[in-house]
């Protein structure tokens, strides 16, 4: 049962079996399932009257056309319409996709798949900011809260992430995982070495947070230039479940190496992707919600709790003049078009020309 997976995970994290990692280059903030009257993030499971989903979504996944989970997931996870409406926080209301073990990889079983269908107005458009958000249900060990638990050791089941305009053609979002090696049935990741997978930000025991997704990343992908794509037009959204393994690559090939400054270059090669494996019975990543987000207006906006004010402005002075890669990087900091990997006096005049603005949605 899942409530044994807690507990198992959570003895280990005491124990102390968790894999020490630096933190990684990849900061990006996760989006707050809910909110509570001072706009931070709230626990959804305490009754709170002044607890609300967090009006920066717009709408949520709406239907399930697909649901093809790997051998072995129990029919208590099975129910895909677990993963409709909004966002819960509630580590039980989720479906599986299933976890692959050796042989089942060895004879190409192919990992489990969930596709979600969006419905008009609520459909996913490529607009400022992010666009749509997947909340998975990871379990935080150690998290560095100053930046808005943005790095941090998790209990993480990944998956890879594509979308697609006529429910037949699907690109998907070109990822990094920079984990070394193997972290074991219930080892940890370092959350900031993974960039364009589901499942990297926590959403259980009180913490609910998503992750973050924006369709200029897929911009160039040859679905989208053909126009078999449209990122004005997205109405699914498919997550495939990876195997932690190491069996399964990122595309690492079409990001920058931050190692590579000040001359930026991309990576030499894709890497194997490695989570908590093998895991079983609600095995494999665990969908919980899609949310579509409302378009952010105001970059400057860092903490992306709708108004650009003091909160923001520490965020965006503690990554004053660092360069992607290095440890005070905050990624949303870097606000001048086009990006240049460095916060420097480029970004801090978006910043003050949007001071104290605020986005329409905040304000409904």
């Amino acid at each position: 049962m899942l409530d044994q997976k807690t507990n198992l995970i959570l003895s280990l994290i005491c124990f102390g079996l968790t894999v020490s990692a630096v933190a990684g280059p990849y900061t990006e903030v996760g989006v707050n399932g809910y909110i509570g009257s001072d706009w931070r993030h709230a626990n959804p499971l305490i009754a709170d009257p002044d607890t609300v989903i967090n009006p920066i979504f717009m709408g949520w996944a709406t239907g399930v056309t697909a649901y093809e989970p790997a051998p072995g997931v129990w029919g208590m996870w099975a129910n895909p319409a677990r993963a409709l409406g909004p966002a819960t926080g509630d580590k039980l209301d989720i479906v599986s996709l299933g976890d692959l073990n050796q042989n089942q990889i060895r004879q190409g079983t192919p990992p489990g798949s969930i596709t979600l269908s969006f419905d008009e107005p609520n459909n996913i458009r490529n607009v400022k900011g992010y666009d749509f958000v997947i909340f998975e249900n990871g379990f935080v060990s150690i998290a560095d809260w100053g930046k808005g638990a943005i790095t941090g050791q998790m209990f993480a089941e990944l998956g890879y992430v594509e979308v697609s305009s006529n429910g037949l053609d699907f690109a998907r979002f070109p990822s990094v995982s920079l984990t070394s090696g193997p972290v074991g049935m219930y080892g940890t990741i370092e959350i900031s070495n993974i960039y364009n997978l589901a499942g990297k930000h926590p959403n259980a025991a009180g913490v609910c947070t998503g992750t973050p997704f924006d369709l200029s990343e897929i911009l160039d992908d040859p679905l989208v230039l053909s126009g078999d794509v449209n990122v004005n037009n997205i109405n699914y959204v498919r997550i495939v479940d990876i195997p932690g393994s190491g069996d399964f690559d990122d595309s690492a090939l079409e990001h920058i190496d931050p190692d590579t400054w000040p001359a930026w270059d991309y990576y030499m090669a894709d890497n194997p992707i490695y989570d908590a494996w093998v895991t079983f019975e609600s095995g494999g990543l665990d969908l919980e919600a899609i949310g579509v987000l409302n378009e952010q207006q105001f970059s400057a906006d860092i903490n992306l709790d709708g108004i650009v004010d003091t909160f923001d402005l520490k965020l965006f002075c503690s990554a004053w003049l660092s360069h992607f890669g290095e440890e005070n990087w905050i990624a949303r900091c870097d606000l001048a078009e086009p990006k240049d990997l460095v916060v420097n006096f480029l970004d801090f005049a978006v910043f003050a020309a949007e001071w104290q603005k605020t986005e329409q949605w905040r304000s409904q």
